[in-house]
């Protein structure tokens, strides 16, 4: 027997963290003027960075608003683009009484930020694509994208201790004042995507595990059933008490709430439909063997006892159709309202926090 099974197209925000770090740790604010000719040459080199801001949020809004591949795509080439031009830019800065330390720092950054933006990104859009096939293949995704932040991470600290350095050496005072309002867009951008990430894969994990038992059900694979059923109720279980540590975001649990009743969701339908399914399938094969039996008789050869061991199996079998159909049926209402749910939470989730 088929089961009705909703199929929905998940909502995934592509969660790449790495390049807003970039636009942030040379911000100027405001300076001391010790030594004039030091702050312009200073100013001649992390103003073109810091004018790659605009394209960076360009870029990371396109993520966090769930645009179509093409359209983020592009936004990554522009934005390389400009680097390639701020990069050009910045290697005709003539060196400051032959010092080119921070000069030397800023391209190299430069260099690494390209390097990690084209090639590793190259890597990770081709392990998007396959991501949702598997918890592992979206974990492994993540974490690429996660190692990507952390090159640009380590490249821009070593660029701030030559930045610093250089204020320090010709007597110029970095005073540290308010970002900008791009920085901090992107800022909270950011931290947005990064409490999304560990919500997003602890319902991951539960999603596909349900995947799987619906797969075997779908076969009339009752073992299967059981099996994935058993790991599903474990996995929630895992991931509902992660969910409970993360808690909310800056006091909205919306996000949160979301995804546990979604789990909750998958908990209950282990518990009981699928549970459900298990018993149907045995009462089946019971019904089909006495069946079987029955038929192989003459009707003249058949007992009470034949007859009454029949009826009783028709009656169980019809009671345990029942009982399944009403819990599926409810179980796929309540999967897309929850479902739904969680894709209207992810969206303001992003509109309150992440624009």
């Amino acid at each position: 027997m088929k089961t009705k099974i909703n199929s929905l197209k998940m909502k995934t925000a592509i969660l790449f963290l790495s390049f807003f770090a970039m636009v942030c740790f040379l911000q100027v604010d405001s300076v001391a003027q010790n030594s004039n000719d030091a702050l312009q040459y200073m100013k001649a080199l992390t103003e073109p960075v810091n004018s790659l801001k605009d394209e960076t949020w360009k870029y990371l809004k396109a993520i966090t608003n769930e645009k179509g591949a093409r359209k983020v795509e592009a936004k990554r080439q522009t934005l390389l683009s400009e680097m390639k031009d701020k990069k050009t830019e910045i290697s005709k800065v003539k060196p400051f009484e032959s010092d080119e330390t921070l000069k030397k720092a800023i391209l190299s950054f430069l260099d690494l930020s390209y390097s990690v933006i084209k090639e590793d990104y190259d890597k990770i859009l081709d392990m998007e694509a396959i991501a949702e096939e598997s918890y592992d293949l979206m974990e492994a995704y993540i974490l690429a994208r996660e190692k990507a932040d952390e090159k640009l991470d380590s490249a821009a600290n070593i660029v701030s201790l030559a930045e610093n350095e250089f204020a320090l050496k010709y007597k110029i005072t970095l005073v540290e004042g308010e970002k900008d309002k791009i920085s901090q867009k992107i800022k909270k951008a950011s931290e947005a995507l990064d409490y999304y990430n560990k919500i997003y894969l602890c319902f991951f994990k539960c999603y596909k595990q349900e995947a799987y038992v619906l797969e075997a059900l779908n076969k009339n694979d009752v073992n299967g059933v059981e099996q994935n059923s058993k790991s599903l109720g474990v996995i929630v279980d895992e991931e509902l008490a992660k969910i409970k540590t993360a808690g909310g975001y800056k006091g909205d649990i919306n996000l949160k709430s979301a995804a546990e009743q979604l789990l909750k969701f998958y908990k209950e339908e282990s518990n009981d439909v699928f549970s459900s399914y298990v018993d149907f399938s045995i009462k089946k094969d019971s019904f089909e063997k006495i069946q079987k039996v029955v038929e192989s008789k003459k009707e003249k050869d058949r007992t009470q006892q034949d007859i009454d061991q029949y009826n009783k199996a028709v009656k169980e079998y019809n009671d345990s159709v029942n009982a399944y159909n009403v819990k599926n049926d409810a179980a796929n209402k309540n999967r897309t309202k929850f479902m739904e749910n969680w894709n209207g939470k992810t969206s303001s989730f992003f509109d309150t926090h992440a624009n």
